[in-house]
């Protein structure tokens, strides 16, 4: 029998709040382990700056002052001549003009080139998938159309609406108009599926615990075309609400699909690896790739 063609998946990442190194080579490990994708990886440029030697000190002798003054002028053509190099080569950085399906963000940092910025939203309206990582969703407040593709993200007060989910009337609800995006302590938490059909969730049990890992808060946004998959219960004993917060959703843009998880924590010289190796949170990122590439989940749990 033929082997299955591969779903290629490109990794977006190179700036972050979170050691996005690590995260990208747990998600890229996550994927390839299920022999379902190919996956390749787009770093955006790093903006550097040029480091000099130390400045002479006062009590220095003057030929030692004058040779100093000769290098900062050499380095500050070269510092100017770099810095218009780095601009055009950020300029010109375009991760979407490839032949993927879809695309994962492991990346929160500088706003795109406007031409970069375009072509992401034509690729998820043609039908591109587009998965968002953890503080993916803390990106790019002010531009329009990335908030409408993701439908909630880590926002300030008053930004949008703030959705979180009703459990007796088994729906989601616009809550606290005033409340900024936050979250508690990083702690183990239940997570409740919500929609037990979807695709991504089907045979998933319909609450299983998550390892230690950020509870996001008060996501908010425009919600349209907003479906919440999965929720958990904001312990306020560990820094939450008290209501029961979206943890992995999806929204519907044009005709491609976008999802978010907010889980996927991973600090800077963070020792333990409970949120990106958690079975759960693992299962959930295959299969969402797969669904946003592919609109269907053929991956077992």
């Amino acid at each position: 029998m033929a082997q299955e063609k591969l779903i290629p998946v490109l990794i977006v990442d190179g700036q972050n709040n979170h050691d996005w190194v690590s995260t990208t080579d747990s998600i890229e490990a996550t994927l390839r382990a299920t022999g379902r994708f190919s996956v390749e990886i787009d770093t955006a440029p790093q903006i550097k700056s040029m480091k000099g030697i130390r400045g002479p000190k006062a009590d220095a002798p003057n030929y030692l002052k004058e040779s100093y003054k000769n290098f900062r002028r050499i380095q500050q053509g070269a510092e100017k001549e770099d810095k218009e190099s780095q601009e055009e080569e950020w300029k010109n950085w375009n991760p979407f003009t490839g032949m993927y399906q879809a695309v994962v963000l492991n990346y929160n940092g500088r706003e795109w080139a406007q031409e970069t910025k375009e072509s992401a939203v034509e690729f998820v309206r043609q039908g591109g998938g587009l998965v968002l990582i953890h503080a993916a969703n803390n990106a790019f407040r002010n531009w329009d159309a990335y908030n409408e593709m993701i439908g909630l993200g880590w926002r300030p007060a008053n930004f949008g609406d703030c959705i979180k989910w009703e459990v007796l009337k088994n729906k989601p609800y616009v809550a606290c108009v005033d409340c900024s995006s936050g979250h508690g302590s990083r702690h183990p938490f239940q997570v409740n599926i919500r929609q037990l059909d979807h695709p991504i969730m089907k045979d998933i049990p319909s609450t299983w615990m998550h390892g230690k890992d950020e509870l996001y808060h008060n996501m908010r946004g425009p919600a349209n075309n907003l479906t919440i998959l999965s929720s958990a219960y904001s312990n306020p004993k560990q820094g939450g609400t008290g209501e029961h917060e979206p943890i992995t959703y999806e929204v519907k843009y044009g005709k491609g699909r976008v999802i978010i998880t907010t889980m996927g924590h991973f600090w800077p010289n963070q020792t333990d690896w409970d949120g990106l190796h958690c079975v759960g949170f693992q299962t959930i990122l295959a299969r969402s790739v797969e669904y946003a590439a592919t609109a269907q989940v053929t991956l077992p749990i």
